[in-house]
Formats: structure tokens, C-alpha cells, sequence
């Protein structure tokens, strides 16, 4: 099996068991901003925490750009939940949100800055491949949607990079890679179920 082939299967299965209609809730939505919120802020450190642990100096300088590219984006999901006339104080982090990205600082330190590209690769994919139907649901029915906006917008080109540039290193890379990828689409559907499962025992209560 490819990479390319790998990673659709993951994106299907995602899909399949997480549907977009979720998003109709609003209380299921700004949950989850929330916990974008929560990883999102990481994003930057955790590029920068890579690029010492890189040896390749074009997989470096993609990541230097990629950094600037991700700037600020967490401050994109504090101000939709604001648009809903929600505070960030209002929501906790999860642990499935904690173990999500801490677990990305572990591999980078043990597994090479390389490893990174697992996470990127799940998460570029979902912005184009899921963010697509989650835009569709939410643009019409809450008021924040800005960051669903500009994820589908701009992350088709990203993905794209991050499949050639992976394909690009040795295969013992390729497979610390895509255990990532496996590893981080496992902790972001608990980071959903987490989601869905709080806010239905909210109205249970």
C-alpha cells in the first residue's frame, strides 16, 4: 500500500464514523472550538521545537515556512467561540485534547523531527477532507465559522506538500511517520467522542 493509499483509507474510515451533522449542535461545536483551541496553540511550538531534532535541511526549511503559516491560527478559533458569545474560561481541556499534542513532543525528542509530519498529515487531511463537509453544516447555522472557513480554504495546497515531501524520505522515516498519523487520527476521535459524550450528559443533567 502507498502512502497516499494509507492515508485515504485513514481519511475514509474518519469520515465514516465521525459525520459533519455533529456540528449541528451548538454546544457540541463550540466544545470542540474549544479544544482546537487547546492544540492549536501548540502548533507553532511544536514546529519549533522540531527543527533541531531535523537533519534534513529542504524538510527544515519547509517547516520554517509551514511555522509561519500557523501563526496566530489558534487566536481563529478563540474568536469564533467569541461569535458565539462564549469565553475560552468556560471550557477545560480534555485529556484526550493533552495527550493529542503532548504525545508529539515525546515522538519528536525519541523519534526525530520528522515524526511531526504524522500529525500535520492528519490534520491537513481532515481540514480538507472532513473540513469541507463540517464547513457545509456549520456556515449557515452558527456564527463562528471562520476557522472552519480558512482551513478549507487554504489547506489543499499544504496537504499536497506534505504527501510529496513525505514520499520523498526513506521508507524507516515514511514508517515512523505514518505511525503517527495512525497514532494521532486515534487520539483526535477521542478528542470527538470526549466532545459529543460531555455534551449529551449536559442534557442529560
Amino acid at each position: 500500500m502507498t502512502i497516499k493509499e494509507e492515508f485515504m483509507l485513514g481519511m475514509e474510515h474518519f469520515k465514516m464514523n465521525h459525520p459533519a451533522s455533529l456540528f449541528r449542535d451548538a454546544a457540541v461545536y463550540q466544545e470542540w472550538l474549544a479544544q482546537t483551541y487547546f492544540f492549536v496553540r501548540h502548533s507553532t511550538a511544536l514546529l519549533g521545537f522540531s527543527l533541531p531534532h531535523l537533519k534534513n535541511d529542504d524538510l527544515r526549511h519547509h517547516f520554517e515556512k509551514h511555522l509561519g503559516e500557523e501563526t496566530r491560527h489558534d487566536l481563529v478559533a478563540l474568536k469564533d467561540l467569541q461569535k458565539m458569545g462564549r469565553n475560552i474560561s468556560e471550557f477545560s481541556e480534555s485529556p484526550a485534547t493533552q495527550a493529542f499534542y503532548q504525545g508529539q513532543y515525546y515522538r519528536i525528542q525519541f523519534e526525530g523531527g520528522t515524526a511531526l509530519l504524522g500529525y500535520i498529515l492528519f490534520l491537513e487531511g481532515i481540514a480538507v477532507h472532513w473540513g469541507k463537509d463540517v464547513f457545509e453544516v456549520v456556515k449557515d447555522r452558527h456564527k463562528g465559522i471562520h476557522f472552519a472557513r480558512v482551513h478549507v480554504d487554504e489547506d489543499p495546497e499544504h496537504l499536497e506538500g506534505a504527501l510529496k515531501t513525505i514520499q520523498s524520505l526513506s521508507k524507516i522515516e515514511q514508517e515512523v511517520i505514518m505511525r503517527n498519523f495512525h497514532f494521532s487520527k486515534q487520539m483526535y476521535e477521542l478528542i470527538v467522542a470526549t466532545v459529543c459524550h460531555n455534551n449529551s450528559m449536559l442534557k442529560v443533567a
